[in-house]
């Protein structure tokens, strides 16, 4: 689900809450540019969408797959007589494109030569705006900028935000599978040790769905994973993925304010439910006759058990958008991101192996 709510609280802008997925998903079957939005060596792949009336429709181009020199290191190593060891990585991107009316939004999925998975959003577009003089009929104190910016004269752009929920159907080794958030805290020494302290980490397994209602903080750091406890690596410890923050937000909204209400998905940033085939979707069925609660806030209610079973991560991320001259007329690319890395899984850095020339 994509949550896009507008921060201005004039009555012909309250309507600019908007639940993309569910009340556009047409968005989505867009055809891709080749060239302009994948590369030349891209291959591509047909997809069948549900239109407006529920339809299958065919859409050409939909997807694409390429391989990319990311220009990154994926390792490297040199000692004061070392010779230097360096290899660089390549990418494969499976990228789709999603159009919902004003916002375009790129969807990458990132496979790393080291076992990790980078997921990639890319907002580009043309952002809503409006006039200074319908801004400014009541704008409060701060006049026509109050609730916006302006990105060229006489326009303004009203703040807004971005939430992107994902739906992570983890299978680790198979489907007994455990949620463990690892806490890092601090702990004070004492003498005769000249360190006054350090941090340790203390793992948990959430045993039931309001163990794992989870926000970024990063006063109180924290690794999320997703292992099987019945499968254990090399070195003696589960084999699992991690769930690793990139740029994100949280919702600034109140929660009894309406359109928070009806993407309670947003209340936190990160949410486990055990398996069903029925619980597809962030905010519910139906967003647009939901009067709050639906979705995610609905199923977790129960308190259901969710260690050693089949379960599903819900990850939303999210970007507070200021606008700025430089959105207007479209928008450049801003890219937000998370990354499932292996955690044990593997025997050994599995980009070890990579020539030097690729």
């Amino acid at each position: 689900e994509i949550f896009v709510p507008y921060q201005d609280p004039r009555q012909d802008w309250y309507w600019a809450t908007y639940l993309d997925a569910g009340e556009f998903a047409d968005g989505f079957s867009v055809s891709l540019d080749p060239g302009n939005d994948c590369p030349e060596n891209a291959v591509y792949f047909d997809q069948v969408y549900a239109d407006s009336y529920g339809l299958p429709a065919v859409t050409p181009r939909a997807a694409c797959l390429f391989e990319r020199d990311a220009g990154d290191i994926a390792w490297r190593h040199s000692g004061s007589t070392d010779p230097v060891e360096s290899r660089k990585s390549r990418d494969l991107v499976l990228r789709t494109i999603g159009s919902f009316s004003n916002y375009d939004y790129v969807f990458d999925w990132i496979f790393k030569q080291d076992g990790s998975i980078q997921v990639a959003v890319g907002l580009t577009g043309i952002d809503e705006m409006g006039s200074e003089s319908a801004a400014a009929s009541d704008g409060g104190p701060n006049g026509a900028d109050a609730h916006g910016r302006f990105v060229a004269p006489h326009i303004v752009a009203p703040y807004h935000d971005h939430f992107f929920s994902y739906r992570l159907d983890f299978d680790v080794d198979g489907t007994a599978n455990s949620f463990v958030d690892d806490k890092l805290v601090t702990e004070r020494l004492t003498p005769p040790t000249p360190r006054r302290s350090l941090w340790v980490v203390k793992s948990e397994a959430a045993k039931t769905e309001a163990d794992a209602k989870l926000t970024v903080d990063e006063m109180h750091p924290a690794l999320w994973r997703v292992v099987n406890p019945y499968r254990k690596g090399a070195t003696g410890y589960p084999v699992g993925y991690d769930i690793d923050p990139g740029t994100t937000a949280t919702s600034l909204l109140l929660p009894d304010d309406y359109p928070q209400r009806r993407a309670g998905f947003t209340d936190y940033q990160l949410w486990v439910t055990p398996y069903r085939a029925d619980e597809r979707y962030a905010a519910g069925d139906y967003p647009t006759q939901s009067k709050g609660g639906d979705g995610l806030p609905a199923w977790t209610k129960a308190d259901r058990p969710i260690e050693n079973t089949d379960i599903v991560v819900w990850y939303t991320m999210g970007f507070h958008h200021v606008p700025r001259a430089e959105d207007y007329p479209v928008m450049p690319t801003e890219w937000i991101d998370f990354e499932l890395r292996p955690d044990n899984f593997f025997t050994r850095n599995p980009a070890i192996d990579l020539p030097r020339d690729q």
